[in-house]
């Protein structure tokens, strides 16, 4: 089930994809309160002015909207009591009366409350990084906006490999399954615990994470293969940026005998404290919402989605065509284009924007990171 909401000269049209018994609320952008839906129209609610059930697909809103103010809405069940955040429907932010495109070019997009929003809208792509570039195949095919965010989908994931880092906001749980924990809502992605090595912690004091930037830290315990023996998270300090856990806590030597370390070792001696001995770490990465990915970061995205889509849209427009010439009476005429076997059509900005990119990458490549050395 989805809503959305449309504006249309003043008024806001909100469409629900499923038909049912609906409780519908709206908010402004800049405000904490959500009004209800009454016979009066959006409301604080009251035993005097009592939410009404919503039954059709499309509301109308026209009670109380300011011109150029973002709203939205979101709706659950009528008869559920107490509803908690999850329970809701949420739609995007829309602004009143804006009829332009939207995106954060226009500055008019902001990530809806409860998701993680867009990093770069399907307008964006349109009238600003493909400016001046027409849609529509020579067969009269058009290309969709879910289209266009499949491949700003796709462009999020490639510049995330290529920088080694998270962008989408992801919750990173160990031994998740294990746990029990439920996908999608206790955990993202399940990872397995860190293996311990005393020389290495001895000496750097580091663990280093396997996904960055991390948002925040929940959860690091020393385990042993039986049971926990240490709470390490409170004496941790977190370089979120590189993904780096500073342990600030000396750690436990293969002479300590804790009665973890104890049960982890048993008759085996010392020499098997390593292969007994792990790190249990909870956290969470990436970025909080679409609007705290930094703007050089998000024009990278766009730029690597844009030249996806010259590449097809390029093909589409003058498809194996690179020159034609017509003559007739002593008149002629002739035309050619930059497309040709190994040429794309829009070859002059694809090759802008991809020395964009390859630069952009290369500034940035070890700013989440630490560059990698080896030795013989």
């Amino acid at each position: 089930m989805t809503v959305t909401a449309a504006s249309v000269k003043g008024k806001i049209v909100i469409t629900i994809s499923n038909a049912g018994n609906y409780r519908l609320e709206r908010k402004q952008f800049d405000s904490d309160d959500w009004l209800v839906y009454t016979a009066s129209g959006f409301a604080v609610e009251s035993e005097e002015n009592p939410a009404i059930a919503i039954t059709t697909c499309d509301v109308l809103d026209v009670s109380n909207l300011v011109e150029g103010k973002l709203y939205q809405y979101r709706i659950v069940d009528f008869d559920k009591e107490n509803p908690e955040e999850s329970d809701y429907t949420t739609s995007s932010l829309i602004k009143c009366g804006e009829t332009t495109p939207i995106g954060y070019s226009f500055e008019n997009y902001h990530a809806p409350e409860g998701q993680w929003g867009e990093l770069v809208t399907p307008d964006d792509i349109r009238f600003t990084y493909l400016w001046g570039t027409d849609f529509k195949a020579t067969n009269g095919a058009s290309y969709t906006d879910a289209q266009i965010r499949f491949f700003i989908n796709a462009a999020v994931e490639e510049i995330a490999r290529m920088l080694d880092i998270t962008i989408v906001k992801r919750k990173i749980r160990y031994n998740a399954v294990d746990r029990n924990l439920k996908k999608g809502t206790d955990y993202d992605v399940d990872e397995a615990v860190y293996d311990f090595k005393f020389s290495k912690i001895s000496r750097y004091g580091v663990i280093k994470t396997r996904q960055r930037p991390i948002l925040k830290l929940h959860k690091l315990n020393l385990l042993s293969r039986y049971a926990n023996v240490k709470d390490l998270k409170e004496t941790t300090i977190v370089d979120k940026t590189k993904g780096i856990l500073k342990l600030m806590e000396r750690p436990i030597r293969p002479s300590d005998r804790t009665s973890g370390i104890s049960t982890a070792i048993g008759i085996y001696g010392n020499q098997t404290i390593n292969a007994h001995l792990f790190y249990a770490i909870d956290y969470d990465v990436g970025f909080e919402t679409s609007d705290d990915v930094p703007a050089d970061l998000r024009q990278t995205i766009a730029k690597y989605a844009s030249v996806q889509l010259l590449n097809i849209i390029g093909d589409g427009l003058m498809s194996g065509f690179s020159s034609s010439s017509l003559s007739m009476d002593g008149l002629s005429e002739s035309f050619s284009s930059t497309q040709s076997a190994t040429s794309a059509y829009f070859g002059a900005r694809i090759k802008e924007y991809k020395d964009d990119i390859d630069k952009y990458i290369k500034e940035n490549k070890h700013k989440f990171g630490s560059m990698n050395i080896g030795s013989l």
